[in-house]
């Protein structure tokens, strides 16, 4: 083993030493970040309100398809007030394409397997183009994921994309009427310098996470998990971290937050709650992850995965504890192992990382 690369590995391992001892700590801290409260109760409604109208129209499919569209109304709070409405539109069609592309590709794996990785490359690559703060690309890869779990016949996907679509459609409406009474005065929208189209470290990093979430669901897939969604979800949320500090913080949190989340989880439906329970349950839900989101990633963890069993139906009424918690747990270790390897890979490239 040549100098160079062992003093790489050992400036990796020193870091990662580090950065765990800082995840460790960073368990404990709450961040004093605001959060514009009026927003989220209203985007948190706008992700319950499909689920109501599913129930009222006796299709459920359809009002669980609307509600994950709704989850573009989240990157609302990270934009400018006033002109958060004109983000979200800017962001329809591709937040739709990442979803439609998972549900056409669902029956073939590896073009699945393929295309998923297609959208994490992209989402990625453009949210560090952009320099978009959290949750940056991690919803369009959600999506995409979350798209495996509809298993309906080809001529059925476009009634399930449309119901994505008029999701998506809604809480940008809602935004906009928002920032027309609450945003008094509009603050002026500061433009970034412009930066070329092409960024080397940008697309290594996006190439690498891309390969990771993608391989990481072929072979979960391959191994027989039953969801194996969960994996590529996991690897998409940790790869959002720059630094090695980063990955570990993430991935600990991640871990922590999601084996206490089953454990809400499992509470939840072992109680069997009715539809209007469900409802009411997405609203409480929506609302604390994004009033947690940036205060301690491990405290909404929690919530995002009872959120995302709901949003997914793969937990059946009265499902059991044990194999819930197990089967996640399983699969979110599996991310978090896959997650790392991308990081270690992306310290060892002769790349500047962002």
């Amino acid at each position: 083993m040549t100098r160079p690369i062992r003093h790489k590995l050992s400036a990796t391992a020193k870091q990662a030493h580090n950065g765990f001892l800082y995840s460790l700590k960073s368990l404990f801290t709450i961040n004093p970040i605001p959060r514009p409260l009026s927003l989220i109760a209203l985007c948190s409604f706008c992700m319950a309100l499909p689920l109501l109208l599913g129930v009222l129209s006796d299709n459920l499919e359809a009002g669980l398809t609307a509600c994950i569209g709704a989850l573009l109304g989240l990157y609302s709070p990270s934009f400018t007030p006033g002109y958060r409405a004109r983000a979200l539109l800017k962001m329809i069609i591709p937040f739709g394409a990442s979803f439609t592309l998972g549900l056409i590709t669902a029956r073939y794996l590896p073009a699945s397997a393929f295309f998923l990785g297609l959208v994490a490359l992209i989402a990625i690559y453009l949210a560090l183009y952009k320099k978009m703060r959290p949750p940056a690309g991690f919803f369009f890869i959600m999506v995409c994921c979350l798209s495996k779990t509809h298993h309906v016949p080809t001529d059925h996907i476009p009634v399930i994309a449309s119901a994505f679509f008029a999701g998506s459609l809604m809480v940008t409406i809602a935004v906009w009427l928002h920032d027309r009474i609450m945003v008094k005065d509009k603050p002026k929208q500061v433009t970034d310098p412009a930066q070329p189209l092409w960024q080397p470290a940008a697309f290594v990093k996006a190439l690498v996470a891309g390969i990771t979430v993608g391989g990481s669901y072929y072979l979960a897939s391959l191994g027989g998990i039953d969801n194996p969604y969960w994996v590529p979800i996991t690897v998409a949320a940790i790869l959002q971290g720059q630094r090695m500090t980063e990955f570990w913080q993430r991935s600990l949190h991640r871990a922590t937050g999601t084996a206490l989340g089953m454990l809400l989880a499992a509470g939840i439906f072992a109680l069997s709650p009715s539809p209007l329970v469900l409802i009411l349950l997405l609203f409480v839900l929506a609302f604390t992850i994004e009033m947690l989101i940036t205060k301690n990633y491990a405290l909404a963890c929690i919530f995002i995965t009872p959120l995302t069993v709901i949003l997914a139906h793969t937990a059946p009424i009265g499902y059991s504890a044990q194999t819930l918690i197990i089967a996640r747990m399983t699969d979110v270790l599996i991310g978090v192992a896959f997650a790392l390897l991308a990081g270690v890979i992306l310290k060892l490239l002769p790349v500047e990382n962002r």
